[in-house]
C-alpha cells in the first residue's frame, strides 16, 4: 500500500485528501505522504526543533511546526518511530539516519515526503501558489536560454510559466542538496518542460555550474491553484 497520512481541519480536508492520493500515486509504495495546513501547533515541536524558529514571527512558527508534523505523520506511515528533525545552519531538514525527505509549504498547504535512503536516495519536493510571478524576479530565476524561450509564449502565460520554473528549480535543489552538498543559484541550472509541461529536466547551465554532471527529471502538477514539483532517486550523469 502507498503510505500516505492527512491532517487537518475539515475545511481544506478533500483538497489535502486528494492532493495526498494523487502525490502517493506518483512516488509509490514505500514512500510517507503528509499533506498538513499550515496552521501547525508550535507547542508540539520537539525541542531540538525549535532553536530554529525562537525569533521567528508567528504565521512561521506554525508553518515550521505544520511541516514537522508532517513530516512525523509521514516517517510512520513507512514504519520508523517518531523523531525530531531539526534544522542545519543553511535551514535544511536533518533527517534521522537511514531517511531522507523533503517539505514544503505554499499557500494553504503544507508537504512532507519522507523515504528511506536506500530506497529512494533522495527526494525534493516544492509547492508555490499558481500565479504569475512579478516579472523584475524574472533576471534572477531564469537563464538566457530560459527568457528566450519565454519570449515565445503569449504575454499573459509568461509569469505563470516563471513560477512553474521556479518550483521545478526548488524542487531540483531540495533534491540535490543531500547528494552533492552544493549550494546554487537559480542559474546555476537550466530546466526543460515536456511537451505538455507535466514533466521537466534539469542540467546544468553551464560547464561552469559547480554540479558537475548531475541531472534529474522530475514532475509537475498544476490543480487547485496550486504547482507543484518533484524529484525522486539517484542523480543522474549528463553533459
Amino acid at each position: 500500500m502507498h503510505a500516505l497520512e492527512c491532517l487537518q481541519s475539515s475545511t481544506e480536508l478533500p483538497l489535502l485528501q486528494s492532493l495526498r492520493l494523487q502525490l502517493a500515486q506518483a512516488l509509490g509504495a514505500g514512500v510517507g505522504v503528509a499533506c498538513t495546513g499550515v496552521d501547525g501547533e508550535p507547542d508540539l515541536l520537539w525541542p531540538a526543533e525549535r532553536a530554529a524558529i525562537l525569533k521567528a514571527v508567528p504565521a512561521r512558527q506554525s508553518e515550521y511546526a505544520a511541516g514537522r508534523q508532517a513530516a512525523r505523520a509521514a516517517m510512520q506511515q513507512i514504519g520508523c518511530v517518531p523523531a525530531a528533525i531539526p534544522s542545519a545552519p543553511d535551514r535544511s531538514p536533518i533527517w534521522p539516519d537511514g531517511l531522507t525527505g523533503s517539505i514544503a509549504h505554499g499557500g494553504r498547504v503544507c508537504v512532507a515526503v519522507v523515504g528511506r535512503r536506500h530506497q529512494v536516495h533522495a527526494v525534493g519536493i516544492d509547492i508555490e501558489e499558481d500565479r504569475a510571478m512579478a516579472s523584475d524576479l524574472w533576471p534572477s530565476l531564469c537563464t538566457t536560454e530560459e527568457r528566450a524561450l519565454l519570449d515565445q509564449l503569449p504575454p499573459h502565460e509568461r509569469g505563470r510559466r516563471v513560477t512553474r520554473l521556479f518550483c521545478a528549480k526548488e524542487a531540483f535543489y531540495k533534491w540535490q542538496y543531500p547528494q552533492t552538498g552544493r549550494l546554487l543559484d537559480f542559474l546555476d541550472v537550466q530546466v526543460t518542460f515536456s511537451a505538455d509541461a507535466t514533466g521537466f529536466v534539469v542540467r546544468a547551465a553551464s560547464s561552469d555550474t559547480p554540479v558537475p554532471r548531475c541531472t534529474g527529471q522530475g514532475t509537475l502538477l498544476a490543480r487547485d491553484g496550486l504547482v507543484l514539483a518533484w524529484m525522486l532517486g539517484p542523480a543522474g550523469s549528463g553533459s
